[in-house]
C-alpha cells in the first residue's frame, strides 16, 4: 500500500497515560508510536511496515505463514535508507519467475478475456462456487495457487488486456 493510500486509510489516536504517544489503525491491526504528530506518526508505522516486509523477505529471513510479498519499488522509494538496506531484496523481488506467453490469435484472445468475464460475472452473482465440481476446484486450488476470487479474475482480465 502506497503512503498517499496508507495516510488517507489509517486512523491515529493521541494516547494519554500510556507509554507510547500515538496508536495508528488500519483495519483489525494497530501499531504504535513516537512521531512528533500525527502525519509523522502515519509515515513512521508505514515505514516500520514497509521495513518489515523487506526483513522479511531476505534470504536468511525467519520462514513464517502469511508473509507480506515485497513492496514494489514505487512504495519503497518513499524511504532511500530501506532502498539502501535491502538493496539485495528489491533485486530479488525484480527477478520474479514468469512463464514465456504462448502466441494466440485476435479471436482467441478475445475468446479467453470474454470466457474470463462471465467466469467473473458468474462467481459474483453466485452461479459458480467453489464447489461445482472442476471449475470450483480450479478456482480455489488448482496445485501451486490457493485459487482466484471473482474480483481476482476481473483484475487478471486487466492484466491481460494492458501487457
Amino acid at each position: 500500500m502506497h503512503l498517499c493510500e496508507f495516510i488517507d486509510a489509517a486512523q491515529v489516536v493521541a494516547l494519554t497515560n500510556h507509554g507510547r504517544k500515538w496508536r495508528v489503525s488500519l483495519g483489525e491491526d494497530h501499531s504504535f508510536s513516537d512521531a512528533a504528530d500525527p502525519q509523522a506518526a502515519l509515515r513512521d508505522v508505514h515505514h516500520a511496515a514497509v521495513n518489515n516486509a523487506l526483513y522479511l523477505n531476505q534470504a536468511d529471513a525467519p520462514d513464517i505463514p502469511n508473509k507480506p510479498s515485497i513492496p514494489s519499488p514505487q512504495i519503497v522509494c518513499a524511504y532511500p535508507d530501506l532502498e539502501e538496506l535491502y538493496a539485495d531484496v528489491l533485486k530479488a523481488g525484480m527477478r520474479e519467475p514468469s512463464i514465456p506467453l504462448p502466441q494466440v490469435s485476435k479471436v482467441e484472445f478475445d475468446a479467453l478475456i470474454a470466457s474470463l468475464r462471465l467466469l467473473s460475472a458468474g462467481m459474483s452473482g453466485g452461479l459458480v462456487r467453489a464447489d461445482d465440481g472442476d471449475i470450483g476446484a480450479i478456482l480455489t486450488d488448482s496445485g501451486t495457487h490457493g485459487g482466484l476470487s471473482a474480483d481476482e479474475v476481473d483484475s487478471l482480465c486487466e492484466r491481460i488486456l494492458f501487457m
